[in-house]
């Protein structure tokens, strides 16, 4: 089943059921085939590196707090554990600037793949059940990218946080 929802209509009709229900189809698939803990998912939109198109992807979340206490959001470009990173992780380095709906609420933020230390903290939190050490191998010797997407509030977020 993974193969056949992999397929741009059926990641279109995970989006949307993400929209509506707050739940991923894909999520459930790939929770199922690898027994790991089925993780919340948001929306993440991004601005495409070349063409400057929007661009929503369904991904898998970890709520987390950084250094200072602030909130912060947690995904991995795994990207199936394929040797290319995942479009969206090269959009995000060319703009990181992001919009993302985790729940029922879109909210702006500022997204970066960790390096060096934080990334290493990230990623052992990330993986702390086991989740994700399977893509390891099959990515190498490609680093999969940490992110950490920071809501941002007040002056730094712009007057409208929905992109159409």
């Amino acid at each position: 089943m993974i193969p056949l929802f992999s397929h741009p209509v059926g990641l279109a009709i995970d989006r949307v059921l993400v929209r509506l229900f707050d739940r991923s189809l894909m999520g459930h698939m790939y929770h199922r085939a690898g027994g790991m803990p089925l993780r919340p998912h948001l929306l993440l939109r991004t601005i495409h590196w070349k063409t400057g198109r929007i661009r929503t992807v369904v991904l898998p979340y970890q709520e987390s707090r950084g250094p200072g206490g602030e909130e912060r959001i947690l995904v991995v470009g795994s990207h199936g554990g394929r040797s290319t990173d995942a479009v969206w992780s090269l959009n995000l380095r060319a703009h990181p600037e992001v919009w993302f709906r985790a729940g029922r609420r879109w909210r702006f933020g500022r997204a970066w793949i960790a390096q060096g230390a934080e990334r290493d903290a990230v990623w052992k939190q990330i993986t702390a059940e086991g989740a994700y050490l399977f893509y390891e191998k099959p990515a190498h010797p490609r680093i999969i990218p940490a992110v950490v997407i920071e809501p941002l509030r007040g002056a730094d977020r712009p007057s409208e946080d929905f992109a159409e």
